[in-house]
């Protein structure tokens, strides 16, 4: 009888243990200690690609995982311009807009470069122009391409050439970035190139993205491009995104991340 009210005693004990542990957990989870997710910033390019900002790291979401993100609130950028705050939906590892409104879901057409930025931290897309070259730029873009030994010829028949000017290193001064390329000409050329690069406001150039394609590869190589330019809160130094464009539709883009660090553009991440 001794032995079995100890047991009793020992199970009372267990569960009254049992009970304040949930008791603890259960007041933790809302007074948001536990349970919430940790400060981040999600951005979705091109429906099909997610990189992820936590802990002053950049990385990028598995396909595998997208799941765990649908109808998730998500500010849209379409071509550069903000079209609204809407929720997203993962479906065969694309990401599809939806206007939901609690009662109903209307699907939203993105149409050309969609940009999504969600997360508890706050972040946006900034607006940039694209303009045309002087003739000071144009000599300075010659000058940068001989460096790289493209043939005058090849150069002259470029097929985009433009710049965008904007404050890229937080120097409260605006730089140049340039885009110049020959890919998908209707002429025949020697090598097919693609470049952006930035010069910065002392005159000097810092190259971003960089390739060169032999006699024959004019319409399966890869345009580059800036696809957009991001600010998280609590950095300063603006993030740049840029697209690599193939040819034929069907073929897999590409996409890269940097930022301004140690007197250069380096690159963050880069996917396929």
């Amino acid at each position: 009888m001794k032995n079995r009210s100890s047991n009793e005693k020992a199970g009372i004990y267990i569960i009254i243990f049992m009970v304040a542990i949930f008791v603890v957990v259960i007041v933790l989870y809302l007074l948001g200690i536990i349970g919430k997710e940790p400060p981040s910033v999600n951005m979705i390019i091109d429906n099909n690609v997610m990189y992820k900002y936590v802990k002053n790291r950049w990385y990028e979401i598995s396909d595998n995982d997208y799941e765990e993100y649908n109808w998730k609130k998500y500010d849209i950028y379409q071509s550069n311009e903000n079209i609204g705050r809407y929720s997203v939906y993962s479906y065969n590892k694309k990401f599809y807009v939806f206007n939901d409104n609690g009662t109903k879901r209307d699907p939203i057409n993105v149409v050309g470069d969609g940009l999504y930025l969600g997360g508890n931290i706050k972040s946006s897309a900034l607006k940039y122009e694209y303009s045309d070259l002087n003739k000071d730029d144009v000599d300075y873009v010659h000058k940068v391409l001989d460096a790289y030994d493209v043939d005058r010829d090849d150069q002259n028949k470029y097929t985009y050439r433009y710049k965008v000017s904007f404050d890229f290193d937080d120097d409260s001064k605006k730089e140049d970035l340039f885009v110049v390329s020959n890919l998908f000409s209707n002429e025949e050329v020697n090598h097919s190139f693609s470049f952006i690069f930035i010069r910065d406001d002392t005159g000097k150039t810092k190259m971003i993205y960089n390739k060169i394609y032999n006699k024959n590869e004019n319409l399966v190589g890869c345009y580059a491009y800036l696809f957009g330019i991001i600010k998280v809160d609590g950095d300063d130094v603006p993030k740049i995104v840029t697209k690599c464009s193939k040819y034929s539709v069907g073929n897999e883009n590409e996409y890269g991340l940097y930022q301004y660090k140690s007197n250069k553009y380096e690159l963050l991440l880069y996917s396929k």
